[in-house]
């Protein structure tokens, strides 16, 4: 899927209305943190004016005031090996113009903050055109396990595991089995173990079968298994991963005792060793409601499941008419969502060329409609035919550009979807 940054789309918008000028600090600012000097400035239209870029802004793209923007008070190249630049407000940091840690920074006529404001708005108008196409295997049927890929990982732990042993827990993202990531564990001091209690009814599950599958990946034989804790000493273990370097898949299949008292999932590594787990569940009776993820704002309009439970990179097939999905296997749904509004100039929206171009219209057609707002006292009419104008292109570049829309939704009796006001759920018809 093709991204683009915000820093991207404020110059691709910056480059079409004109205003656009990159450039490098070559002397250190003072240390009031009011200054910065470039002999770049010299460059450019009326670089040698005193009050060429008065009232303009700076945005710095580096260093530690990276984003920061400020507005240009006063202009003095009369120093042509030190032409500077003095802002109306301090940045948070003096800025450095030496060597290779010397700031870059851009000048605008127009606020880069309304080019931010007028991008996202861009970006909200294009999904009705272009929604973002979504995938999503985060499901696993019948699965009791919350985050049981480990693909969210928040303050040093994965949400919804517990750990034990004090080890240290990684989110592994160049060794994994299924997804972007994997659970890195290492023990140090003690066997390293990462938990999660699962919520039942033990006077209803008593003496019915668990399946309890996870991927494991070891160096070292006799060092990594996964366990089910029953409450007391009571334990279900696997045998050890053999140390093969490559991920093996452990499945335990056990009948919950008639005196448990807990269901507690292990993925556990031995004393001085590293370990990693992927793609794990756990189930004992069918399911039948799923919460769809966010993500997917429309749809699901395709539901297919892993056509084989050893191959979860493998294909997936639709659920058969009338038919009904199996244990274990991981659901891909498909369906369509929201591009993302970046908020940094890091961040991304989910989108490539040439879809870029109508984004880029619409921003200038909102932007000038914010200048236009915020220029009380001055003449209007060319604000407002700027923004006539980038409405037609945008218009124009839509209606030639459009993503294809999904077909309609293919369920053959075998699922629905339910929404209430807590969620969108996917609902399996027959029963099992």
């Amino acid at each position: 899927m093709a991204t683009t940054t915000r820093a991207v789309l404020r110059q691709r918008l910056s480059e079409l209305i004109g205003d656009y000028q990159s450039l490098t600090c070559t002397s250190d600012g003072n240390s009031a943190a009011t200054t910065l000097i470039s002999t770049g400035l010299l460059n450019l239209e009326n670089g040698g004016d005193t009050d060429a870029f008065e009232g303009w802004y700076v945005y710095i793209t580096s260093g530690g005031n990276s984003g920061e923007e400020r507005r240009v008070s006063s202009y003095a190249p009369a120093d042509v090996s030190a032409p500077t630049i003095t802002v109306e407000q301090a940045f948070s940091n003096a800025v450095d113009g030496s060597g290779a840690d010397a700031v870059t920074f851009e000048l605008h006529r127009h606020r880069p903050t309304y080019k931010h404001n007028a991008l996202s708005r861009a970006i909200e108008e294009v999904c009705r055109q272009i929604p973002q196409v979504i995938r999503d295997e985060t499901l696993v049927v019948d699965n009791l396990l919350s985050n049981s890929d480990f693909e969210t990982y928040e303050g040093s732990a994965f949400t919804s595991w517990s750990s034990s042993g004090s080890p240290t827990l990684v989110q592994e993202t160049s060794r994994m089995m299924h997804g972007s990531n994997s659970a890195s564990i290492a023990a140090s001091g003690a066997a390293g173990q990462m938990t999660q209690a699962v919520v039942a009814n033990f006077n209803q599950i008593s003496n019915r079968q668990l399946s309890f599958e996870c991927w494991v990946y070891a160096t070292t034989a006799d060092t990594a298994r996964v366990r089910v804790h029953w409450g007391g000493s009571d334990y279900e273990n696997h045998d050890y991963h053999d140390g093969t370097d490559e991920w093996q898949l452990q499945s335990l299949q056990v009948t919950v005792p008639s005196d448990a008292t807990a269901l507690t999932i292990i993925c556990e590594v031995a004393d001085g060793y590293t370990a990693y787990f992927d793609n794990a569940w756990a189930a004992i009776d069918p399911l039948y409601k799923y919460t769809i993820p966010s993500s997917i704002t429309y749809g699901p309009v395709y539901v297919s499941q892993q056509a084989d439970r050893h191959c979860p990179t493998g294909a997936y097939h639709m659920v058969a008419k009338n038919s009904t999905p199996s244990k274990g296997r991981l659901l891909r749904l498909e369906g369509l969502g929201i591009l993302s509004r970046p908020t940094s100039d890091t961040a991304t929206v989910e989108i490539g060329a040439p879809f870029l171009a109508p984004i880029i219209s619409y921003a200038a057609m909102f932007l000038f409609r914010l200048v236009m707002v915020n220029s009380v006292g001055q003449q209007l009419s060319p604000y407002n035919d700027q923004m006539r104008m980038w409405g037609q292109e945008a218009g124009s570049l839509i209606s030639e550009l459009r993503r294809p829309k999904m077909g309609a939704k293919r369920s053959d009796n075998t699922w629905h979807i339910e929404e209430d006001s807590s969620g969108r759920y996917l609902v399996f018809d027959r029963s099992r």
